[in-house]
């Protein structure tokens, strides 16, 4: 591997006290740190996600019409590997795209595409493909949905599986009028399974996100339910059907149109952690739900935050707590927030790690990854016009805390 900008540029000149009672021998330890990233100006549509060995991959959108380029780069040891292209095309990308490693170590990619001459503003197309070479090589893409389906742009998400493949879910619009969540599995071979309807009826515009755990497979997203209630839920699937599926917390948000803002799940061992936005009352606020039965039943949710505008992420933490990310508004200004709290509803460190503001969609979200004893989180600045990142040790973030604000800048 290479260093692409040695591996720091930046430290963020304060301590996170947010979230470590530190003596001054162990201080030098608890901060997080700007990592240079290995992408062109301009660069957008991020993705995090852990690879073996504790490496980070990291994947973006950079360049221009004719020319947009779907490329990836993976940290290991504090260095970035030579960024390499998986896709370059013509045509824009939707949703952001991703780049997961699979159990045997194989690479899988998913772009979504508008089709330059689409009648239909919101069409676009699914593409996959696998790498068994470290992206050096990338087999003929393929489009794991049938003819009759209508991919809808909004969103797309996927999970590896314990057999070498993976799964991947979007939102099809078959049926005028009607957004229903579609899945597929797909084989090492790269091969679709029949594809599954896992709700029939969806909020249109919301993100959804799957975790693998086991042999079953979470999705949570936003639902459309009778009189125009758009609360979070998860259905709980596998390759043999759905197992359940059922609100995490009833909010009652009441909402005529999709407010593109969509829930994210992750699950280890027993433990599962939803967080999501919701404005129910008129008020932003984020909220996560735990769930000690894989998902099958939550508990009460804890809110983290109001003056909240969404577009989270989440991890959890080997001692059962999560780290949840989320946007923020400080008076004019956004923030860029992340938490820890505990199933029992202890939030621990609330803290702001960017202040400034934020594209919309395709790269509004926010990202989170553990990989090699650090966490890591990724966003995109409006005004510097490309993707950020920084890190900080997971042992520091699972550390007890005050609840205390820090500014980072």
């Amino acid at each position: 591997m290479t260093t692409t900008h040695s591996s720091i540029s930046h430290f963020f000149a304060v301590l996170l006290l947010a979230w470590l009672a530190v003596t001054p021998a162990s201080a030098s330890e608890a901060h997080v740190r700007e990592i240079d990233i290995p992408a062109a100006e301009g660069s957008r549509q991020h993705h995090l996600t852990e690879l073996d060995r504790g490496r980070l991959l990291l994947s973006w959108v950079e360049g221009k019409k004719p020319s947009n380029r779907f490329r990836f780069a993976v940290r290991e040891r504090g260095a970035w590997s030579e960024p390499r292209t998986v896709v370059d095309s013509r045509d824009k990308f939707a949703a952001p795209p991703f780049v997961i490693g699979l159990k045997d170590g194989t690479l899988a990619a998913a772009w979504m595409i508008h089709p330059e001459r689409a009648k239909d503003r919101y069409a676009a197309d699914i593409h996959v493909s696998t790498s068994r070479d470290g992206g050096r090589h990338w087999s003929k893409p393929q489009r794991p949905y049938p003819a009759v389906a209508r991919i809808y742009d909004a969103q797309m998400s996927a999970a590896p599986l314990e057999n070498g493949g993976f799964a991947l879910v979007w939102t099809d619009r078959r049926q005028p009028g009607v957004y229903r969540l579609m899945a597929t599995l797909i084989g090492a071979d790269g091969r679709a399974s029949a594809e599954k309807t896992l709700d029939p009826d969806v909020c249109s515009c919301c993100e959804t996100h799957t975790a693998a755990n086991g042999n079953t497979l979470l999705t949570t997203y936003r639902d459309h339910l009778a009189g125009e209630v758009r609360d979070i839920a998860v259905t709980r699937w596998n390759s043999e059907g759905i197992r359940s599926s059922g609100v995490v917390h009833a909010d009652g948000w009441v909402i005529e149109g999709c407010p593109s803002n969509g829930p994210v799940v992750a699950s280890k061992g027993a433990q599962t952690v939803v967080a999501w936005f919701t404005a129910a009352d008129g008020v932003g606020r984020v909220k996560a739900a735990f769930s000690a039965d894989q998902g099958a039943h939550f508990d009460k949710p804890v809110e983290l935050g109001t003056d909240a505008n969404g577009y989270v992420d989440a991890q959890l933490l080997e001692d059962g707590s999560a780290i949840v990310a989320w946007r923020g508004r400080s008076g004019p200004d956004e923030e860029l927030r992340i938490a820890r709290v505990r199933p029992d509803g202890t939030v621990l460190g609330r803290t702001s790690l960017h202040r400034g503001g934020f594209p919309r969609w395709p790269s509004r979200h926010l990202s989170l990854a553990q990989a090699g004893g650090e966490i890591y989180v990724a966003w995109t600045d409006a005004a510097r016009q490309r993707v950020r990142l920084v890190e900080t040790p997971t042992a520091a973030v699972a550390a007890e805390a005050e609840d205390v604000q820090v500014a980072k800048r």
